[in-house]
């Protein structure tokens, strides 16, 4: 047995029919994926859950936005250019950046943490220094 690129778990002839819906829903999938894990972070810091936050929450919240923001070139090049692409192939090329940002987050969180907090201490040095006297 063989896999192939335009078989998706035996649902191809309805995600072929409906292609526009699929880039609908792949992208509505991405925003409401950010959303919801959002309001359960903000549940987990009430309840004070902070290491699931730190370590589960926010790396798929920056990994669903990553894949939001760089999923978006192949799916106008896929869409306009070569329009006769499947709905299946570009759920499989969403997939494969989705894997592809989470293993980059996952990677180098240390990295993205230390800048962020760098980007924050930078930030409000500047607040401090345009301050009204």
């Amino acid at each position: 047995m063989e896999f192939n690129f335009n078989r998706f778990f035996g649902y191809e002839t309805e995600i072929n029919k409906a292609t526009d819906s699929v880039l609908i829903y792949g992208f509505a999938v991405l925003i409401f994926g950010i959303v919801g894990l959002t309001l359960i972070a903000a549940i987990f810091r009430k309840i004070g859950f902070t290491s699931i936050i730190s370590y589960f929450i926010s790396p798929l919240i920056l990994c669903l936005g990553l894949t939001l923001i760089l999923s978006i070139l192949p799916t106008i090049v896929f869409s306009v250019v070569a329009s006769d692409i499947s709905g299946v192939k570009l759920i499989y090329s969403w997939i494969t950046i989705f894997l592809g940002m989470l293993f980059f987050v996952m990677v180098n969180l240390s990295t993205i943490k230390k800048f962020v907090r760098e980007f924050g201490k930078l930030t409000e040095q500047q607040e401090f220094r345009n301050r009204n006297r």
